[in-house]
């Protein structure tokens, strides 16, 4: 089926004009599609959901359907308006699913393009970065409310710490392309990390840290702002909203909005954790949930940070060994690149852990 076809399946009405493609996502195939309606242009986005990540998209969509619609709720008592604030999913024809299947087999959704939106793949602007942390710790608010339990487990043990250490010893041991010898210094300092980087998951088994309603991808351009007015407009990619720990949206914001570099970036020296940054995101996110946290969520924040990160660095060591067969690579190595940048990330971490501690400490 054509991209148009695709459309036309889609409770959306007006005449197709056209499609761009998106390659800025890791994950699914996005398209910004043009609609004519009315004399008016409407814009929408199209995406086929990665069925080899996401293998129940009729879940998924579940999942985001009723999430959006209870955020949806709150945003009505502040505002009474809804075309921003929350991700519009578009029901099919039919009325029953907000998905489509094609013709052979592929799940496609459709959302409401949000006008004079942008994103920022990273950001530098610490007033931005504030309002990135209001966004995310806002999301959480909005869903206190919402049965965390009744999200279905769109990727199991997403961030559980201590399984992604399983794999990675499992990819290790099978070496199926004899990659292993290449990064063996990667992988003995992944390993050192390993005690640290799993008491997260350790407080989780126990129960002693509450599971809430989490976003799972808390990047900087999974945030959407309004162009001329710099003000949030809506929280982005909800694929991965289920169980979590609040710790794991901070820490996994944290790795990749207060990294020096980019989580690619080759330059490893250069790689260091921004403070500034750092207290900006925390001021905003903190702000908006610190009334709902525990106090071992409070003192498990930073070690949130440090647990992401190494998180992250093991699971494209483990995609490396195994091939590369899940993160979207742009070239040979890139998986070990970005390996490496997390780990100095990391390192840097652990020398500002008590420095993130203040910083957080003034927020609390």
């Amino acid at each position: 089926m054509t991209i148009k076809e695709i459309c036309s399946h889609f409770a959306i009405g007006g005449e197709y004009v056209g499609c761009e493609e998106n390659f800025s996502g890791n994950i699914n195939n996005t398209f910004k599609v043009t609609f004519m309606r009315d004399g008016d242009i409407k814009e929408y986005i199209l995406q086929k959901i990665n069925k080899q990540v996401f293998t129940s998209p009729d879940k998924v969509m579940d999942n985001i359907v009723r999430v959006t619609d209870h955020i949806r709720s709150k945003v009505v008592k502040r505002c009474g308006c809804t075309r921003t604030g929350v991700l519009r999913a578009f029901p099919s024809l039919q009325g029953d699913s907000y998905y489509v299947v094609d013709d052979i087999g592929q799940y496609w959704r459709c959302y409401r393009y949000i006008k004079n939106s942008t994103t920022y793949d990273a950001c530098d602007d610490l007033s931005l970065i504030e309002k990135m942390g209001v966004a995310f710790g806002k999301f959480q608010n909005d869903l206190v409310d919402f049965d965390a339990s009744s999200l279905f487990i769109t990727i199991p043990d997403f961030h559980d710490t201590k399984k992604r250490y399983k794999a990675f010893r499992e990819a290790i041991a099978l070496d199926p392309l004899k990659r292993v010898q290449k990064v063996e210094g990667e992988i003995a300092q992944l390993l050192e990390f390993e005690q640290k980087a799993c008491q997260l998951q350790e407080h989780i088994d126990k129960k002693q840290i509450p599971l809430r309603v989490t976003h799972n991808d808390t990047k900087c351009n999974n945030v959407s702002f309004d162009k001329e007015s710099g003000e949030v407009l809506a929280v982005l990619d909800l694929d991965t909203v289920m169980p979590g720990a609040v710790a794991h949206d901070f820490g996994d914001a944290i790795r990749f909005i207060a990294n020096s570099r980019k989580e690619d970036d080759p330059n490893f020296k250069l790689v260091k954790i921004d403070l500034d940054k750092f207290e900006s995101f925390a001021k905003g996110f903190v702000g908006e949930i610190k009334d709902l946290l525990t106090d071992l969520e409070k003192q498990t924040l930073v070690l949130g940070v440090f647990t992401m990160t190494v998180e992250v660095a093991v699971r494209f060591l483990t995609d490396y060994i195994l091939g590369d067969v899940y993160f979207r690579n742009k070239y040979p190595g890139h998986n070990v690149d970005r390996t490496k940048n997390q780990i100095a990330l990391a390192k840097d971490m652990l020398k500002n852990f008590d420095k993130m501690q203040e910083i957080l400490q003034r927020y609390l």
